[in-house]
């Protein structure tokens, strides 16, 4: 039966990264399949039949207040429409769904103190207990969570571990896995956009390609990357004119400035935020992301689903459909010598066509619209219960 389902996030803005885009392509699936589908947000605007984005605005100074104000228009809405379903993607007391997109909130805090050394740890503690806004969503986390009704989904088994080691919730836990939707992987036009990209690249067939595409550029471990190409590429005496393409940010002069100093300035190549992705996907030969946290990331499935083997970290959500050897795991951002074996097995044309053939095994697993028969599952569930 059709449903009228709500889904709250922040901003409905799918350039600010993988939990917008994720939301505005499970809203817009949903509607395909008939339910009457409703986005309360703070601000933003989706184009997809079938979607009422709902700006709820939220006032207030601090960011904090803003997000006391904004829960509690979420809350007010929630009433006066009925909804079958309030699918938060924040913590919203009195939604009968959360899907915690960008992890629970003592992960992130945890990955926050991993990446630092002890004295940059002391300073990311003492800057969170002035971090009101943090501190708010995790109160709200712990008492949605701690709500028995709510039926909490993971993108991944690692989010539903965060939700036992942090909360003890294994009740009306469901993992319902991460999903993509992509272009077609074999289309004429394909082949097409790999020339055109390799050729502003200035390397040939038979250069290896790594791509990373990120908006966190320190979260998602680009500098551990720029580090392991450099490595990896004078370890074998420029044999080939390799390149690192890095995707995601509009001023990257740091981190130019860091790929210069480890002496790969030429090979490192910084790409603009853009939403021709997949063209620059088309040039890749391996997606490279070093996450210090990633509850299942978006970049790895892409590449997944285009036949491009990956290497992440053990620290990636993704990195579960990555074991059946469609890509290569390594422990941490900081093991380098993990991480430039993986470099140099994945440029060996022969060892990356056998993983590529168990990228496109495990491609149907990771679409939407198995995403969407999973949620529908999860959606049942909630509207039996009295």
């Amino acid at each position: 039966m059709p449903m009228k389902i709500a889904f709250v996030i922040e901003r409905m803005d799918q350039s600010r990264g993988g939990r917008e885009t994720s939301t505005a392509q499970v809203a817009a699936a949903l509607a395909r399949r008939g339910h009457e589908v409703n986005v309360l947000c703070q601000s933003g605007s989706l184009q997809a039949d079938g979607v009422t984005v709902m700006p709820l605005g939220s006032g207030g100074l601090l960011p904090s207040q803003r997000l006391r104000r904004f829960v509690a228009a979420v809350e007010d809405a929630a009433r006066q429409n009925r909804y079958d379903v309030v699918h938060a993607t924040l913590p919203v007391p009195g939604a009968n769904v959360y899907q915690p997109r960008g992890g629970t909130a003592p992960a992130q805090r945890a990955a926050s103190l991993r990446r630092h050394s002890p004295l940059g740890r002391l300073c990311v503690v003492l800057a969170r207990r002035l971090n009101y806004r943090r501190r708010l969503v995790a109160e709200l986390e712990r008492q949605v969570v701690g709500d028995e009704p709510v039926t909490c989904l993971a993108v991944s088994e690692m989010v539903a571990r965060e939700l036992e080691q942090y909360y003890g919730r294994t009740a009306r836990v469901r993992v319902v896995y991460n999903a993509v939707d992509v272009p077609d992987p074999a289309a004429e036009q394909r082949a097409h956009q790999r020339q055109q990209a390799r050729y502003s690249l200035g390397v040939g067939q038979k250069d290896t390609v790594f791509i990373t595409v990120a908006k966190n550029f320190e979260l998602k471990g680009v500098a551990e990357c720029i580090v392991a190409f450099s490595k990896w590429y004078h370890s074998r005496l420029r044999q080939a004119d390799s390149r690192l393409v890095v995707v995601g940010r509009e001023s990257p002069e740091g981190y130019q400035r860091y790929a210069g100093l480890r002496d790969v300035g030429r090979q490192v190549v910084f790409i603009p935020p853009t939403k021709e992705i997949f063209n620059w996907y088309a040039a890749a030969d391996v997606c490279i992301l070093l996450s210090w946290y990633d509850p299942c990331s978006r970049v790895v499935l892409e590449a997944t689903r285009w036949g491009i083997p990956s290497i992440t970290t053990a620290y990636n959500g993704a990195a579960e459909v990555l074991v059946g050897g469609a890509g290569i795991v390594v422990d941490s951002p900081k093991n380098m010598k993990a991480v430039v074996a993986a470099m140099n097995e994945l440029s060996d044309p022969a060892a990356r066509a056998v993983r590529s053939r168990a990228c496109m095994q495990a491609a149907g697993r990771l679409s939407i619209e198995r995403h969407v028969d999973e949620l529908l599952e999860a959606y049942a569930e909630v509207t039996r219960r009295p």
